[in-house]
C-alpha cells in the first residue's frame, strides 16, 4: 500500500517536477546542457491524460518549485524574500503556460504539439517586456558549452534554439509511436545543425583591426566596496591596474559596473582625479558609477538616481552618460513604482534607480561602441538595437561580486556568447570580482580572468564586416510563435463556445 502511495504514477505532480529538475541541472556549470533535449518528457507524459486546473496548478508549481531550487538557488544570496517571489511568480507563468496548451490541446488535438511549441516560445518572448521582466528561462542557454550549436544564432535568435529543442523532445516522446522514423529525422536535425555550426565557425570571415581595449578587474569585496575607509584603496587599485594594462598597446580601458564608489560626475576631487589619469594613461576610460540629478518639484524624492556608465577621454572629455534601460525586478527598483506612489515607502534594501530611456554610442579612433549595464546583457533586443546602429562591438560592465561562486555567475557571463553570435560583434565584459570575458563574434571567449582574481586582459577588436541574418532581417522572428500561439487560442476560444453553444441548445 505504501508503495503504492508514492509510486511516480500517483503523484501526478512528480512528472512536471522531473522536468524541473532536469531543465534546472541543464543550466548548471556541471557540462549536462544536452539533458535539455530530453526535459520536456516526462512534462508530456502529464498531459497525456485528462487533467483538472488544480492538476495543472500543482504541476506549474511542482515544475517551478524544481526549476527554481536547481537553477536559480542563486538568487537566495542576493535576496531570501525576492527568491521565494520567484516561486511564486514562476509558479502563475507556468500555470497561464500550462493552462494555454492544455485548453488548445483539447480543443484541437492534433494540434497539441505545435501548441506546446508555440506556447512555451511566446513564454520565453514575452519575458522581456515589463517591470517584471526577466529572461532567463530560455532553452537555448542550456547548450552554451556547444559552440557549433548557437552559431544558428545568428539566422532566428534563442527562438531558433528553442523550436529545435522542442521539437527533439517531443519526437524523444514519440518514439513509441514510429521508432525508425522518428530516429532518422531526430538524426538528420542534429546532423545538420552541428555541420551549419562547424562549417561557420571555420569559414566566417572576421577582420582583426589595430584596435585594442583592456578590461581591469580588481576584485572588490562586495562587503567592501561601499566602505568609506575602503574608497581611498578601490581609486588605488584601478589607478595601479590601468597603468598595467596600459603597458600593452590599447585603446581603450574598461572598468566594471559602480566600479568608482562615488558620484563620479558630481565629486569634483574624483572627476579631476579620473580626467589626470586617463589623460596620463593617454587612454581613454569607460566606467560604471552611480549618478543623480534634480528631480523637480512634482516627484517623491529631490533626486532621480541612475545606474550609468561613461566615456572618459584621454583628452580630459566627460561624455554624455548612458543610464541603464532595464533594471532587475526588485534588486534595483520596485516594480510600478510609477503608477503606486505608496511604494516609495516600501524599503527591501533595493536601490529605486530610475530608468535609461535610450542607448548611448560612443567613437574612438572611428570604431563606434554601445554599453549595456549589468542584466542587460540578458535581452537581445538591445544588442539587436546596436548592431542595426552599426556598432562596431559593445562593452558590458556588471558586478557579479552578489552571486560569489554560484552558477548565476556562471550563467550570467554565458549570455555574452549568445548575444555575440545573435549580432556577430564582439563583446568586452568587465565584471568587479570576474568573469571578465573578451568574446569574438564567433561565441568564442578569447580572454577571461578567474572569478576573484586581480587582473587585466586584452585583445584586438575583430570585426565580422556584415549585420547577421537576425539582425537584418529575422530580428521578429519570435514574433512568429506570438501570432501563432495567439491564433490557436482565438480559434480553440470560439471553438469551445459553439460547443457550449451547440450543447446548451440540446439541452433546451
Amino acid at each position: 500500500m505504501k508503495n503504492k502511495l508514492f509510486s511516480i504514477k500517483n503523484n501526478i505532480h512528480l512528472y512536471p517536477a522531473l522536468s524541473g529538475v532536469i531543465l534546472g541541472l541543464s543550466r548548471l556549470p556541471i557540462h549536462l546542457g544536452s539533458l535539455v533535449f530530453f526535459a520536456f518528457i516526462p512534462l508530456l507524459y502529464f498531459f497525456l491524460e485528462q487533467r483538472k486546473k488544480k492538476e495543472i496548478l500543482v504541476a506549474a508549481a511542482a515544475f517551478a518549485s524544481a526549476y527554481t531550487l536547481v537553477s536559480l538557488h542563486w538568487i537566495s544570496l542576493v535576496t531570501f524574500p525576492g527568491y521565494l517571489g520567484v516561486f511564486a511568480l514562476f509558479t502563475a507563468y507556468f500555470y497561464i503556460v500550462f493552462q494555454t496548451y492544455y485548453f488548445i490541446k483539447q480543443q484541437n488535438l492534433k494540434y497539441g504539439y505545435l501548441a506546446f511549441i508555440l506556447v512555451w516560445i511566446s513564454f520565453e518572448y514575452l519575458q522581456n517586456f515589463g517591470e517584471f521582466s526577466f529572461p532567463w528561462f530560455n532553452l537555448g542557454y542550456s547548450l552554451v558549452d556547444y559552440l557549433p550549436f548557437l552559431q544558428p544564432l545568428e539566422i532566428g535568435g534563442l527562438a531558433l534554439l528553442s523550436l529545435l529543442i522542442l521539437v527533439i523532445n517531443i519526437l524523444l516522446f514519440e518514439l513509441k509511436t514510429n521508432l525508425k522514423r522518428n530516429i532518422t529525422i531526430i538524426s538528420v536535425i542534429i546532423i545538420l545543425w552541428s555541420a551549419y555550426g562547424i562549417i561557420r565557425l571555420k569559414t566566417i570571415n572576421l577582420t582583426k583591426t589595430d584596435f585594442n581595449a583592456s578590461i581591469v578587474q580588481v576584485s572588490i569585496p562586495q562587503d567592501k566596496k561601499w566602505e568609506k575607509l575602503y574608497k581611498d584603496s578601490t581609486f588605488t587599485l584601478y589607478k595601479n591596474f590601468s597603468f598595467k594594462a596600459a603597458e600593452e598597446t590599447t585603446d581603450l580601458i574598461i572598468w566594471p559596473e559602480s566600479a568608482t564608489p562615488v558620484y563620479l560626475l558630481r565629486n569634483v576631487k574624483y572627476r579631476k582625479w579620473i580626467l589626470d589619469l586617463a589623460q596620463d594613461l593617454e587612454t581613454n576610460i569607460f566606467t560604471g558609477f552611480p549618478h543623480y540629478i534634480y528631480a523637480g518639484e512634482d516627484y517623491p524624492n529631490r533626486f532621480r538616481f541612475y545606474n550609468s556608465a561613461t566615456l572618459i577621454g584621454k583628452n580630459r572629455e566627460v561624455y554624455v552618460p548612458y543610464y541603464k534601460n532595464i533594471l532587475v525586478p526588485f534588486g534595483e527598483r520596485i516594480p510600478f513604482l510609477k503608477y503606486f506612489p505608496f511604494l516609495w515607502n516600501i524599503h527591501l534594501g533595493q536601490a529605486n534607480w530610475e530608468y535609461g530611456e535610450k542607448l548611448e554610442y560612443y567613437t574612438i579612433n572611428d570604431y563606434k561602441f554601445s554599453p549595456m549595464i549589468c542584466f542587460e546583457i540578458a535581452f537581445p533586443l538591445l544588442t539587436t538595437e546596436m548592431a542595426k546602429n552599426d556598432v562596431d562591438f559593445i562593452v558590458n560592465v556588471t558586478n557579479d561580486a552578489w552571486f560569489h561562486r554560484s552558477a548565476g555567475t556562471y550563467q550570467h557571463v554565458s549570455m555574452t556568447k549568445f548575444r555575440a553570435i545573435e549580432t556577430r560583434t564582439q563583446i568586452y565584459r568587465a565584471a568587479n570580482t570576474g568573469y571578465s570575458v573578451i568574446v569574438s563574434p564567433t561565441g568564442e571567449f578569447l580572454k577571461t580572468t578567474e572569478l576573484f582574481e586581480k587582473d587585466t586582459i586584452n585583445n584586438s577588436l575583430y570585426i565580422y564586416e556584415y549585420n547577421s541574418c537576425f539582425t537584418k532581417y529575422f530580428f521578429w522572428f519570435p514574433i512568429v510563435f506570438e501570432v501563432g500561439a495567439g491564433t490557436l487560442l482565438v480559434y480553440s476560444i470560439i471553438k469551445w463556445l459553439l460547443s457550449r453553444k451547440r450543447k446548451l441548445q440540446k439541452e433546451t
